[in-house]
């Protein structure tokens, strides 16, 4: 088992990696040999918040002026050396100019 102070410190070795969240519009499905986004189209540096034991929240923005016309429809979170940590895909969101997106990432290191 790890303890609330094992899970905390794990949190913020996380939070020390966690630099910029990638927008993408790839729709192949997320692999773990994912090296980067299919078609990334946006980066954001990531806004980090802890939440409770063990939890932190890589979030970044996409503003009304960003990236419109896109198919949004993958996200990921990489580090400053540009290696990517995690990739999502989700339905695709059309993003025009009425249009603004928050992603937020949880890392979350619990015990079985």
């Amino acid at each position: 088992m790890i303890t609330a102070i094992g899970r905390n410190v794990q949190r913020d070795l996380w939070q020390g990696l966690l630099s910029t969240v990638v927008i993408g519009t790839g729709t192949t499905a997320e692999n773990e040999a994912d090296t980067a986004l299919q078609t990334q189209v946006a980066s954001k540096v990531a806004s980090l918040e802890t939440r409770s034991t063990g939890e932190v929240v890589a979030s970044g923005r996409l503003g009304s002026g960003d990236v419109n016309g896109s198919l949004l429809a993958e996200v990921g979170v990489k580090t400053a050396g540009g290696s990517l940590l995690s990739r999502k895909t989700f339905l695709q969101l059309e993003k025009n100019e009425t249009i603004e997106v928050e992603f937020e990432i949880l890392y979350r290191v619990r015990n079985p």
